[in-house]
């Protein structure tokens, strides 16, 4: 009887792993769409910081320093500006889909930094995609934006 049990109970799992295994495999994941935080955002500029603005659209040339060469650089050079006596600075932040090359959903993310007063307002950032499917910041989509 002790055999027999242990059978049908064997029997019984297999079957329940394999029903799972082929109705559990029908439906697919389907990929949730959510937009980028800014912390998500700046996370991925501070870890692809070493990309060249050589390499960046629009980005040569643009660092407060000619010895400026990377993103890092730049991005430094413009955060140093916000902390600047008698000048209002912010920083903006935003995101809009788009389609990829594959079809797949990315992020459009635009961060820019104001600063200056009424009189010579400016404006300087980067523009860069992420993907939806792992959050991450596409490198050869970088590029520089704003009015100097």
């Amino acid at each position: 009887m002790k055999n027999g049990i242990l059978k049908f109970s064997f029997i019984g799992i297999v079957y329940l792993v394999s029903f799972s295994a082929v109705f559990g495999q029908t439906k697919k994941a389907e990929a949730k769409i959510y937009e980028p935080t800014a912390k998500e955002a700046v996370k991925q500029v501070f870890l692809n910081s070493d990309i060249l603005l050589s390499a960046g659209k629009n980005c040569e040339g643009v660092g407060m320093s000619k010895r400026d060469r990377t993103i890092l650089d730049f991005l430094s050079g413009v955060l140093s500006f916000q902390a600047e006596p008698n000048t209002s600075s912010s920083i903006e932040f935003s995101f809009k889909q788009e389609k990829g090359k594959r079809n797949d959903l990315v992020w459009v993310c635009d961060l820019l930094f104001r600063g200056g007063d009424a009189e010579t307002p400016w404006s300087n950032g980067i523009r860069f995609k992420m993907r939806n499917s792992d959050r991450r910041l596409m490198r050869e989509s970088m590029m520089c934006i704003g009015t100097g």
